[in-house]
């Protein structure tokens, strides 16, 4: 690199030129000032070489410390006269609008301050290494601030450059105005405005963005380097400016837990999208939060908290281009087994968020019961029983032995019920028994959902099982155990459990029965279940399902 060349014959000269006052022509005072001179460009020219701009060690307040100025003071000194003839002598302003909130100029100090007030910008991001950033003025008028630290005429990393970039999204994305600036805003600064305005229209050049910023700010430019840095980073599809992400939590689900796990799950994401927290009310639900979300235009909606409040939040992203995403904060967590795999038991929140993070997106079935959303079953009988049996704080002290003892207890019942089922347009019949199971998506805990393999999320079809009557609650049972312990070739020949699938149904009542639904019990005579295929976007473990097309 040229600059490095000249630092380093710079460096050379004053060292040679300090050991001349020093040993052949003795002068103490040019000993000193060369060979300061001389150790502050070696450097300089060190961190060049080794690509090290930190070696200035720019706080992030944008001060550089005292201990560190003196060493670099004859280079500073340099550079501060340079700049200061260019800005002098400069065919452009201090301060150009690239775009609407959007800003290009020099290095911003306290005789900025005036300016930038009157341009109405609140926030400043410096991509200088070298020099002092806001001063104690600056400080008192309370801009936003960060440092992206850039050795003059080089190219920052891929990483400096995403967080710099989002960063300028997300302030523009608060309303607020921002400049961009290095030393005399033309190179590391135009770099940085070039690649926001590719992340932000993909359909650019880096030809047709440099020339937007040069019909404005004629001074700009990138040397080879840059240019080919910024390139590099493009066809790497890196330049993706940081989605909008809103996180709709229940506090009471599961008893408290997003109180517990709310620090974290903060940390883990806001690192990568910009984050809103909302949380449900007994009098504003998921449905309705998420339904702001996507007027707001949001990218994607996390819903933290059990299954009911999943299908909330599914309710309204359902038949929309925003995407779902599910922290597991409840007593079942039934859907999120289905979609993160059954290891995220283990560590259902951490598994979760890197789901979150990782963006593999598939389109999921819905279904709609009674109008209703559906994503995982419903039910009459046993599983009914079973989740009237366990109320909420059953399931806070309990977990999911509240559901077992409620299983249990509607076994040993062994009530049957009866009534008429309409598969698709095929005939009516007549079924009695004590079970029967309509799934979307279930995972291998929803045992009684297991007729035949387990129901696929993407396949557009229902899965429908229910047991034969049995004469004792011993037998029934054994139907359970059947159901859970055999192959799905064994429960096709079985005489206790019947398995069909069909897009669409009807279940007929002679009176009011109480119905279970993803989890909330309902009361109807009549039901009807229609599927809705791939109709929700989901964010699931890129090994357990392809991507969405």
């Amino acid at each position: 690199m040229k600059m490095v060349k000249y630092y380093v014959l710079g460096a050379i000269l004053a060292c040679a030129l300090a050991g001349y006052f020093a040993w052949y022509v003795p002068n103490l005072g040019l000993t000193i000032i060369f060979g300061w001179t001389g150790f502050s460009l070696i450097a300089v020219s060190s961190a060049y070489l080794l690509r090290y701009p930190a070696l200035f060690r720019k706080r992030e307040d944008g001060a550089i410390p005292f201990y560190i100025r003196w060493i670099f003071v004859p280079f500073l000194l340099g550079s501060w006269l340079y700049n200061e003839y260019a800005r002098r002598t400069d065919k452009v302003p201090p301060l150009q609008k690239i775009e609407e909130s959007l800003f290009l100029g020099c290095r911003m100090s306290t005789q900025h301050v005036d300016l930038l007030n009157e341009n109405d910008i609140g926030a400043i991001l410096d991509v200088t290494a070298e020099f002092d950033g806001l001063d104690w003025t600056a400080y008192q008028e309370d801009f936003a601030y960060l440092n992206i630290p850039v050795l003059d005429h080089t190219s920052p990393t891929t990483e400096q450059l995403l967080h710099a970039i989002n960063w300028l999204d997300q302030k523009i994305a608060d309303g607020q105005k921002v400049v961009v600036h290095c030393a005399l805003g033309r190179g590391r600064s135009v770099l940085v405005v070039a690649a926001y305005l590719l992340a932000k229209h993909p359909s650019l050049t880096i030809d047709e963005a440099m020339a937007n910023i040069q019909s404005i700010r004629t001074t700009a430019r990138l040397n080879k380097r840059q240019r080919s840095a910024l390139a590099k980073i493009q066809q790497g599809g890196h330049l993706n400016l940081s989605k909008s992400l809103t996180l709709i939590a229940n506090p009471v689900a599961g008893g408290g837990k997003w109180k517990t796990e709310k620090a974290d799950i903060l940390a883990q994401l806001n690192e990568k999208f910009r984050v809103t927290v909302e949380e449900t009310t007994p009098d504003v639900d998921g449905e309705a939060l998420a339904k702001k979300a996507v007027e707001e235009g949001v990218d994607i909606v996390v819903a933290c908290g059990g299954d009911g409040t999943i299908t909330e939040v599914a309710s309204a992203l359902a038949d929309t281009d925003t995407t779902l995403g599910i922290i597991p904060l409840g007593t079942a967590n039934a859907l999120c087994q289905v979609l993160h795999g059954y290891t995220s038991k283990i560590m259902p929140v951490g598994t979760a968020c890197e789901i979150i993070i990782d963006g593999h997106a598939i389109y999921m079935d819905t279904a709609r019961c009674n109008d209703k959303m559906m994503l995982l079953v419903a039910a009459v009988g046993f599983e009914e029983r079973m989740i009237s049996a366990a109320d909420r704080g059953e399931k806070d002290n309990g977990g999911q032995m509240a559901y077992l003892r409620g299983l249990w207890d509607a076994i040993s019942q062994n009530d049957n019920l009866s009534f008429s089922l309409s598969l698709e347009d095929g005939p009516t019949q007549h079924i009695e028994t004590p079970s029967l199971v309509i799934a979307n998506a279930a995972p291998v805990t929803t045992a009684l959902a297991q007729g035949g393999e387990p129901p696929d999320v993407t396949d557009g079809k229902l899965d429908i099982t229910w047991l034969t009557p049995q004469a004792s609650a011993d037998k029934q049972f054994l139907s359970l155990a059947e159901l859970v312990l055999t192959t799905s070739e064994s429960k096709q020949q079985s005489d206790t459990i019947t398995h069909s699938q069909a897009s669409s149904l009807t279940l007929e009542f002679d009176e009011e029965v109480s119905y279970a639904l993803d989890g909330e019990i309902f009361n109807a005579k009549h039901i009807e279940i229609n599927i809705q295929p791939r109709s929700l976007k989901v964010l699931s473990n890129a090994d357990e399902f392809e991507d969405a097309k």
